[in-house]
């Protein structure tokens, strides 16, 4: 993944998605997701335009310059965070249980604020990790992360 940064506009962002996407192995979903939500984050925040604007010119967005040491270290807050919180000494199966994701989805919900209500762009770990902010459709990708991060197989044991 390293060589695909610095991430400087969006046919760089897909490739990196293709070669997740296209690996052998699982994509790496708190990665896609934190560099997704941290270009979203850029081209969504709230920014005032100046009173003397003339509407009539058409601004291009520019698009933001995702580091690889931003996207490392917030992806290392999530693994710490989850290999942190959960414990697997009571979990020898290679699939995991429903106790399991129960566990995981309950530290992701302990660990969002309490001080929002339903937002948009609240969908991405990179939302979670640096607001600890996340919707439902957030939670259930944090959940599914978190096992691949546990190196947990994604399905449900039977």
């Amino acid at each position: 993944e390293k060589r695909h940064f610095p991430l400087q506009n969006i046919k760089s962002v897909v490739n990196l998605v293709r070669d997740q996407l296209e690996s052998t192995d699982q994509p790496n979903l708190a990665l896609v997701s934190i560099v997704l939500g941290a270009i979203e984050h850029a081209l969504t925040v709230n920014r005032t335009v100046p009173q003397d604007f003339n509407s009539r010119i058409c601004l291009e967005p520019i698009f933001p310059v995702v580091e690889l040491s931003t996207v490392e270290a917030l992806y290392q807050k999530f693994v710490a965070q989850i290999k942190g919180s959960v414990d697997l000494s009571q979990h020898n199966g290679k699939f995991t249980t429903r106790e399991l994701v129960k566990k995981v989805s309950d530290v992701l919900w302990a660990g969002l604020s309490r001080s929002f209500k339903d937002k948009a762009h609240l969908q991405s770990l990179y939302a979670y990790l640096t607001g600890n902010k996340l919707d439902c459709f957030g939670v259930a990708l944090g959940v599914v992360a978190a096992c691949q991060v546990l190196y947990l197989g994604l399905q449900l044991a039977r």
